[in-house]
């Protein structure tokens, strides 16, 4: 049947990927669905979706318990195709008879499974890879309504994958070894350090990562030397806050546990801690070093 252009009147449908930010770790799987709402009568939809095959490898896609079920809808599916070797996958389908579906208020349209690639496999991978893009770069919906079909304006929301931090904090946190530092007694250097846990499930390279502004208008940021940690292994990570002569200031210092990726071309990729980790942990600390030179 042909398509009409919308009316004018026509709402905007929102079509999503969700989850929108995925941190599946290296190696493991995770599901994607595209969802929509704000639309009404729909009969059909063509989509199409993007990914980079050198970060994410798709499995599988699936119309099970989405809008258009074929277990609960007659409908014709035109292509289901995953292409894998330039990363892209194409769904288009239609209901058959004239029924059609309304999202209430939203609803899947299809369901997509991936695997999260090594990525220190190939020699042709880089840290510049991540964040990868899941984008989809076309959506065509289609409503039924009195006989008539019409294409749905649609905005769309794409999303990212990058490995899990898989580090989180523990105890404490992070701290100076003096939060009170008198340059008269303790000399320049100011150790700092933050207390790690590997959450993840297989060994991980981290370090400590911490950032610093201080009332007087200095800023920067310090990184320690890396270790490697077993799944549930615990550690310290380290650096140091260095003043000149005549301090006196009060630094306001952010640390946190780094995990590091390390590419065959040389390239490392920095994943910060886990922004939502285990109940007792956290992803990162703020402290205060007040440091005084009497001299």
């Amino acid at each position: 049947m042909p398509l009409t252009i919308p009316a004018f009147a026509t709402p905007t449908a929102n079509v999503s990927i969700t989850p929108g930010s995925i941190n599946t770790d290296v190696g493991g799987s995770f599901t994607i669905n595209v969802m929509v709402s704000n639309a009404q009568n729909l009969a059909g939809f063509d989509l199409k979706i993007n990914y980079d095959p050198r970060v994410l490898t798709a499995t599988s896609g699936s119309l099970t318990g989405t809008l258009f079920d074929p277990a609960k809808n007659n409908v014709l599916i035109a292509r289901a195709d995953i292409i894998q070797a330039i990363g892209r996958i194409r769904y288009a389908l239609a209901i058959i008879g004239g029924s059609t579906v309304t999202p209430s208020p939203s609803a899947s349209l299809l369901s997509v499974n991936f695997n999260a690639n090594d990525p220190s496999s190939s020699p042709f991978d880089s840290a510049s890879l991540y964040p990868a893009s899941i984008v989809m770069t076309s959506i065509e919906l289609v409503s039924l309504q009195g006989g008539q079909t019409t294409l749905v304006p649609t905005q769309t929301t794409d999303a990212t994958y990058m490995p899990a931090g898989d580090v989180a904090l523990r105890n404490v946190g992070c701290r100076a070894v003096n939060n009170g530092f008198n340059t008269n007694a303790k000399g320049f250097t100011d150790p700092l350090f933050c207390r790690v846990v590997n959450n993840g499930a297989q060994s991980i390279t981290v370090r400590g990562d911490f950032n610093y502004a201080s009332l007087g208008g200095l800023s920067g940021s310090l990184s320690g030397p890396s270790m490697t940690l077993a799944p549930g292994q615990a550690a310290e990570v380290d650096s140091a806050l260095t003043v000149a002569p005549h301090t006196n200031d009060v630094f306001f210092v952010t640390g946190q546990g780094t995990r590091l990726i390390t590419f065959q071309d040389g390239s490392v990729l920095a994943i910060q801690s886990d922004p939502n980790p285990a109940q007792g942990l956290a992803g990162s600390v703020v402290f205060q070093v007040t440091v005084t030179s009497p001299f």
